[in-house]
């Protein structure tokens, strides 16, 4: 879809934090600053401001969902907005504090109302390897492997895995295991025109910036 923003203009961002805006900015401050070098950096912390978000003209070029707002059930309309801004081209990202304070039960039904099978899966650090037959975005800057606690999804189809179990998988952190080799960390799939994507990394490891700017097109 061509962009209708003016030739030379900085891609518009909007982080969406309704519920631990302060939180998120403590701990990803050094991510944030590097983002307004690249983007148009813009807040979305009420309700309010993610509806206008989400139903914006120009639209912004990813929307970062950066806790666990969209799964408050009281927010269902505001998940429907999003899979509006999708489904016409917007790029969503599950990412920063979502994967941790995001109950199970809660992901399956919020990535169901965004027409998508994802689930939790386990909880545990390892080193994945980058998947070559994802061709969502662009990867070249992508670490081919590093270590990650994170909570990874399943039920992703294989072409939208990022980063998937290396073949000699080994649990670092003693948590949980997969139960399912075709877990991942990182998954970012098609939706309608636009797409939709997940860093379930929970610690801010420097491999996960360059998927985040990947995935936003930066």
């Amino acid at each position: 879809m061509a962009s209708s923003e003016p030739a030379g203009a900085k891609p518009i961002i909007v982080i969406l934090t309704l519920d631990k805006s302060e939180f998120f900015h403590d701990l990803y401050e050094a991510f944030v600053r590097l983002l307004e070098t690249k983007a148009e950096l813009r807040q979305a912390n009420t309700p309010e401001e993610a509806r206008a978000a989400f139903n914006s003209h120009p639209k912004p070029a990813a929307i970062l969902a950066a806790d666990e707002s969209l799964t408050v059930s009281t927010r269902i309309p505001l998940v429907h907005d999003a899979l509006s801004y999708v489904r016409s081209g917007g790029v969503l990202i599950f990412m920063a504090l979502f994967p941790g304070f995001t109950r199970p039960p809660d992901v399956k039904s919020l990535f169901s109302r965004l027409d998508l099978p994802w689930r939790s899966g386990s909880y545990h650090r390892s080193t994945f390897k980058l998947n070559s037959e994802m061709t969502r975005f662009e990867k070249s800057a992508l670490a081919e492997s590093y270590s990650q606690k994170a909570l990874n999804l399943a039920n992703v189809a294989y072409d939208d895995a990022v980063y998937l179990p290396t073949d000699d998988w080994e649990d670092e952190s003693s948590v949980s295991g997969p139960t399912d080799r075709i877990e991942t960390p990182v998954a970012f799939a098609k939706v309608g025109e636009g797409k939709v994507g997940y860093v379930g990394d929970v610690n801010n490891e420097e491999g996960t910036t360059p998927v985040i700017l990947g995935m936003c097109g930066l």
